[in-house]
């Protein structure tokens, strides 16, 4: 009775799969297609064995290919949607950055810098969490439960994100203003992540649009006193509203079934919250510690850091283009060493293409900084773009890595250099070029070494 019982609840479970990728596999050329958008979705192959009892996300994906009539579609708007919702995803990563120039001329006194810093590392840790247990969920159990989950997670994280405020402005003497922008900074990244997750990232811009247009106006009509209380209520709407529409969006979360959390979903946690504080903190030391180190501000951070962080939707879109072209390798051939070198070539691809675009936007936000007389370009400037670069060819590669499991070196290595610029902080733009590039020389040559091997790729 009790295998039965097991057999009918994973066909349910395939059969809700299938229907929430009804229109993938309706036009999906093979089952490689449909694996790959398993994947964007979060779904592992830890979540195949343990939710539908098979090997892999590709033996899942085989079941959904045979499962679902083909139905192709237009293929042009099939990738005007692949592309947009990275574009979406990199709002998420975008808006810390974004409201850090308008902010800095609004918040002033003690203990400015740590609060912030601070709150960047807690909200991007937590939310780096709460995505991994939501995407295992939503593989496992379906959006329902997934919405649940997400639902009291959130609620958990808003909690943590104002109790770590709290005792962050007591320790540095921050004053309450310093402390409710930190706040609101963690729960925008936590509320646009349960968004995201849930497939709702289309409200991402409505929640966007305070913050941003008020930050943009207050800097483009330099820093106006007059227009000071109007982008504080700005930017206090964006986080509010995120959050709001993330509550509202899981309200159907549906009956509870069994424990809120299981161990497999705690311990799948445990890397993406490493990967979120690591990242946070690498991102935001050029900005905290200034061009010289010791603080003082850095104009090129704060105009780099934007573009970066825009770029992380750029790569999951060259993420998605890499993994289905080096499965596409596997039909080619059987020979490790002919797939090993094409494999490489491919990496050297998906990795120039990241530095274009990225290139492309950090010169946008340079140029619109010069033209509209924020700064001017200098050395110092630039090498903070730099630093900022090789941070983002850095995070790009250990992004892959990550997709294809393996984490342990990646996270030593963003660790190890984060720890160098920390030791190292009084040398200035020196140790912020010189980490991000020794961290990046690591991370190519050892994915290279191991993205070469088929056995990833199958």
């Amino acid at each position: 009775m009790s295998s039965q019982l097991t057999t009918a609840n994973n066909d349910g479970a395939l059969a809700e799969l299938a229907e929430r990728f009804r229109a993938v596999c309706e036009s999906a050329v093979d089952p490689l297609e449909v694996a790959s958008a398993l994947e964007f979705d979060g779904v592992s192959d830890r979540v195949a064995r343990v939710g539908y009892e098979v090997a892999d996300v590709f033996a899942l994906a085989r079941l959904l290919y045979a499962q679902v009539l083909r139905r192709p579609a237009d293929p042009a708007a099939d990738d005007h949607v692949q592309a947009g919702r990275p574009l979406l995803h990199g709002l998420l990563y975008a808006l810390p950055a974004a409201c850090f120039p308008a902010a800095g001329a609004l918040l002033v006194g003690p203990g400015v810098l740590p609060a912030l810093v601070v709150a960047l590392l807690t909200g991007w840790g937590l939310s780096q969490g709460l995505a991994a247990v939501g995407y295992l969920r939503l593989g496992t159990s379906g959006l329902g439960p997934a919405r649940r989950v997400l639902r009291v997670g959130l609620a958990c994280c808003v909690v943590a994100v104002a109790a770590t405020m709290t005792v962050t402005a007591f320790v540095v003497h921050a004053r309450p203003l310093v402390l409710a922008f930190g706040a609101g900074e963690g729960v925008y990244v936590l509320g646009a992540c349960v968004l995201l997750v849930t497939g709702a990232e289309r409200w991402l811009p409505a929640a966007l649009a305070p913050g941003i247009t008020a930050a943009a106006v207050f800097l483009a009509d330099g820093k106006p006193p007059v227009l000071e209380h109007q982008t504080w209520v700005a930017l206090a709407t964006t986080p509010l509203l995120a959050c709001a529409i993330a509550v509202a969006w899981t309200a159907r979360a549906g009956p509870r079934l069994g424990r809120l959390l299981n161990r497999a979903e705690l311990l799948g946690a445990v890397p993406a919250i490493a990967l979120g504080l690591l990242a946070a903190g690498l991102l935001s030391f050029p900005v905290a510690a200034g061009a010289s180190g010791h603080g003082g501000g850095n104009v090129g951070a704060l105009i780099a850091s934007v573009p970066l962080a825009l770029s992380m939707g750029l790569a999951e879109w060259i993420l998605l283009w890499y993994r289905r072209a080096t499965r596409r390798l596997l039909g080619l051939t059987d020979d490790p060493r002919w797939f090993r070198r094409h494999a490489g070539l491919l990496l050297l691809a998906a990795l120039a293409r990241y530095v274009t675009g990225t290139l492309v936007i950090i010169s946008v936000a340079l140029d619109v900084a010069v033209l509209s007389g924020q700064v001017e370009v200098s050395a110092t400037i630039l090498l903070s773009a730099l630093g900022y670069l090789l941070l983002g060819m850095a995070m790009f590669l250990v992004l892959l890595l990550q997709t294809a499991s393996i984490r342990l070196v990646p996270l030593a290595a963003l660790a190890a250099a984060l720890g160098a610029e920390l030791a190292l902080r009084g040398d200035g733009l020196v140790v912020q070029v010189a980490a991000p590039a020794a961290l990046l020389l690591t991370v190519a040559l050892y994915a290279l070494a191991r993205l070469g091997r088929a056995v990833l790729h199958a």
